[in-house]
């Protein structure tokens, strides 16, 4: 089973890392508002970023974690 396809069957199954992959793709759309309306930001805006980038690689690191359960046959779908 391809990376893909372990993903797309946790999408079906796995309630946590829908919830993961969802919360990604609102910070994901977040990081692309901000970027959108200007070029040069604001101290709270960097600081907004940064953080928004860094519970992003969390939440990453989370899925990429479920993933790897699932490669190696401790969590079956």
């Amino acid at each position: 089973m391809t990376e893909q396809e372990i993903i797309e069957k946790l999408m079906e199954t796995h309630e946590e890392f829908k919830k993961l992959k969802a919360e990604h793709a609102r910070l994901e759309a977040r990081l692309e508002e901000i970027y959108s309306s200007k070029r040069f930001f604001s101290t709270e805006e960097e600081v907004e970023i940064k953080s928004i980038k860094r519970r992003k690689l969390q939440l990453k690191d989370k899925m990429n974690e479920i993933i790897f359960m699932v490669k190696k046959g401790e969590l079956t779908l």
